[in-house]
């Protein structure tokens, strides 16, 4: 089988980091694989690629992308890169890999099978109307197959879109073996420069709106204005990172708040905390959820997409109404108090992402999905 890997860019956020990981595994057994990226990336922390991987030349910002939605020498590129590889399979995550891939196929009247990744709920971000039509009668129909990496975002898609083509539900995973030599919390913490005396909350995620660092920073101050004794991390970065930093500064949390953008490694920076605070408005299903899970952190987090299919609401974590800022407050200091329910909420979350979320069992879910096809 000869897959291609199809995504926007190679930077180290979740969904690229899950389509890179998962090619390479199925590199490893045997699976003829090939990376392609749409446009390169502007961030100083990237993936690390293969020599057969291909960065084509497309900016995302050029006029074409805004008005015709589509650059038509990117779409050469890529239809040339797709008739070199003669594919099987085309995964497409997301994004605007949707159209391209769609019409790449359209115009080839290639062989191959399309599939959508639907990583996000399409009707969170898909609320105009020409483009609900544009994708819906123009786009979609294209598309052969649907992963949903939650059972949240695959519902909305296929309403959304009246998708009755094969789909599945496989879950955003991770791979824990990446993670095999981390220090101990006291070494972390000394790296760092927290005692371990401080309770450290963390929040790994871009700086966009659609995470709601906003509620972060509330949620924060709140929690502080009860309980002094805390320390946030946020490993992340984006467009809102001066806004956020600003308000962080005005409210007066600086001393709270370590802004420490994008880490390859954030094993030791998960190990150094006791809680994540996930605020997002729309998620598909968030990796840093197993993610922590796995260094038995727990999670209290927005009830959007598939966070429910990710936490136990009351066993690994919990799952709170995402603009119940007071619950949001009340939960996460209750875990703080209480050292012997954050332990057990984090041995029951490193329990459930070992189970349900390791990169080597979903992996070949992926392979026999393709394989069906």
């Amino acid at each position: 089988m000869r897959i291609i890997f199809l995504d926007t860019k190679p930077i180290r956020r979740g969904a690229q980091i899950f389509s890179h990981e998962l090619s390479s595994f199925l590199k490893n057994q045997g699976v003829q694989t090939k990376r392609i990226y749409l446009y390169n990336n502007e961030s100083s922390v990237s993936l690390s690629l293969n020599d057969e991987d291909e960065i084509l030349s497309g900016d995302d910002k050029h006029p074409f992308e805004k008005y015709l939605t589509i650059h038509p020498f990117l779409l050469y590129q890529l239809m040339k890169s797709i008739k070199k590889f003669k594919p099987d399979i085309i995964l497409l995550n997301g994004s605007k890999t949707l159209k391209y891939g769609a019409l790449s196929k359209k115009l080839l009247s290639g062989n191959f099978k399309l599939v959508y990744r639907v990583i996000d709920s399409p009707v969170f971000w898909n609320t105009a109307l020409l483009t609900k039509f544009y994708y819906k009668r123009i786009i979609v129909p294209l598309i052969d197959a649907a992963v949903g990496v939650s059972h949240a975002s695959l519902k909305d898609m296929k309403e959304l879109y009246s998708f009755s083509k094969p789909s599945t539900v496989i879950h955003r995973a991770v791979n824990f073996s990446a993670f095999a030599n981390i220090d101990t919390k006291e070494k972390c913490r000394i790296d760092i420069g927290l005692s371990l005396e401080k309770k450290v909350l963390i929040f790994i995620g871009n700086l966009t709106s659609q995470k709601r660092p906003d509620r972060l920073i509330e949620i924060v101050k709140g929690i502080h204005s009860n309980y002094q004794n805390i320390h946030t991390l946020v490993l992340g970065d984006g467009p809102l990172r001066e806004e956020v930093e600003l308000i962080v500064k005005k409210e007066g949390l600086q001393s709270v708040f370590s802004f420490l953008g994008y880490h390859e490694n954030v094993g030791s920076y998960i190990t150094a905390s006791d809680i994540l605070l996930l605020t997002s408005d729309t998620e598909g299903l968030p990796g840093v959820v197993p993610e922590t899970g796995f260094f038995e952190v727990p999670a209290v987090a927005s009830n959007v997409g598939g966070v429910s299919e990710c936490i136990k609401d009351g066993l690994s974590g919990f799952v709170i109404e995402k603009d119940q800022i007071d619950n949001f407050i009340k939960k996460t200091i209750y875990l703080l108090e209480n050292d012997d329910v954050r332990n057990a909420f984090g041995i029951s979350a490193r329990e459930l992402a070992l189970k349900d979320f390791d990169i080597s069992n979903i992996s070949k879910q992926y392979s026999d999905f393709f394989t069906s096809l």
